[in-house]
């Protein structure tokens, strides 16, 4: 697993975060901004989310290019576009970022279920302790994946994840511990017989003809009335939901996890950041708890298939998977969570490259 030194780090950064632990559960947001229609959409003005965030605002080219910097963040913003950058990792808002009357506007929507968790998670919202933890090794039985190997290799990682987080005092129920098939809804409906505290599915991913693309992706459940990161492609047609799915509840924190585990997966196994995205995946629409779904890496790719097709790796990958989610424990959970990563720490020596 990872050593002490990296770990300790990445806990200090969280505890850099403004709001967090249990002050995040007391939180109170303060009044609902001000909104713009543009394009028939509410936006809302970069220097109010600027100053209700307790953000500074700096142009990095005026009327183009904005720069939101806090305590612990470090937000970089373009016109047009939906691809940002927070502390250093890529995220994908599910509207893009427009310029009306010479400034930058962000849909309300990311303001609220994007940008809010991403700088000060937990604010205005309760955190929940973690209980139960529910991995969900993609695919299994005759549903292979996107080769014979996906569903050996996310059944592989899960198992390992598991061990790591049951021995750091978790209580861990995997969706399927041998290769058969479930389809998406008994995979929700597992989480939450269980009471899951969190979910997350585990994947590979595959581009047809294509050996060179690599790295890592985190997805959570698109929110109310925003498209998937995917329907903005060439092509694609818009997929809005006007109705909320169950999952929808827990946007706000399905963020801050997907976050944790996308911050640990870039930093600890120095993957391509492929970027944090919005889907409609099936399997995370009826969940009663945060949850996200994350492709580890790219089966297709020469360099990373090879890599993948090792233990030692499958193993920094459970470990990057169980680091990032007791990172979030300790969001939500405040002094409990940090006294158990810290007694767990020196049960798990970082195994060696491959």
């Amino acid at each position: 697993m990872l050593s002490a030194a990296p770990r300790l780090i990445g806990l200090l950064l969280l505890l850099l975060v403004p709001i967090g632990g249990r002050a995040a559960a007391t939180a109170t947001p303060a009044a609902p901004l001000a909104t713009k229609k543009i394009g028939g959409l509410d936006y809302v003005s970069v220097a109010d989310v600027a100053s209700q965030l307790g953000l500074k605002l700096a142009w990095i080219e005026r009327g183009r290019k904005l720069l939101l910097t806090g305590p612990s963040a470090r937000v970089e913003l373009e016109n047009d576009t939906r691809d940002i950058t927070v502390n250093g990792l890529r995220v994908f808002l599910g509207d893009p970022i427009i310029d009306a009357g010479r400034q930058l506007y962000v849909s309300r929507v990311d303001f609220e279920r994007c940008l809010t968790p991403l700088v000060r998670p937990g604010y205005g919202t309760a955190g929940r302790p973690l209980k139960t933890i529910v991995l969900d090794p993609g695919h299994g039985g005759r549903d292979h994946g996107t080769s014979a190997n996906e569903k050996i290799f996310a059944l592989d990682v899960a198992r390992r994840a598991k061990k790591l987080l049951e021995t750091a005092g978790y209580q861990v129920v995997l969706t399927r511990d041998a290769d058969v098939f479930l389809d998406l809804a008994q995979r929700g409906g597992i989480a939450n017989a269980n009471r899951a505290s969190l979910f997350a599915s585990i994947h590979f991913n595959a581009i047809p003809n294509d050996k060179k693309t690599s790295g890592v992706e985190v997805f959570t459940f698109a929110p109310q009335f925003q498209r998937s990161t995917n329907s903005w492609s060439p092509g694609m047609g818009d997929d809005t939901e006007k109705e909320p799915a169950p999952v929808n509840r827990y946007d706000h924190w399905s963020v801050v996890l997907a976050n944790a585990i996308h911050r640990r997966f870039v930093t600890d196994l120095k993957t391509f950041d492929r970027g944090k995205k919005l889907a409609h995946w099936g399997v995370l629409r009826q969940l009663n708890c945060p949850g996200v779904l994350i492709e580890c890496g790219f089966l297709t790719s020469d360099a990373e298939s090879r890599k993948v097709a090792t233990a030692a790796y499958r193993q920094r990958l459970a470990a990057a998977l169980a680091a990032g989610i007791r990172d979030y424990a300790v969001i939500t959970e405040g002094p409990r969570s940090k006294a158990s990563a810290a007694s767990a720490r020196p049960k798990h020596p970082r195994p060696k490259s491959p």
